[in-house]
């Protein structure tokens, strides 16, 4: 889990694509937390846990 939060905070801003097994969504990386990532979508928020996350395209 490690890995994947350093290598997200390295991303911080860019825009992303984050498949999980419910969905595929896309938007700008705002924030890592320590379980779970804040993207931005227009003028919405979505948090999506670590756990979660099955593949990140940028």
């Amino acid at each position: 889990m490690g890995q994947l939060r350093a290598f997200l905070n390295s991303l911080k801003g860019s825009n992303l694509t984050v498949t999980t097994e419910y969905s595929k969504v896309t938007g700008i990386l705002v924030e890592v937390d320590l379980d779970f990532i804040t993207l931005r979508m227009n003028t919405h928020f979505l948090y999506i846990p670590l756990t979660s996350i099955e593949n990140v395209a940028y």
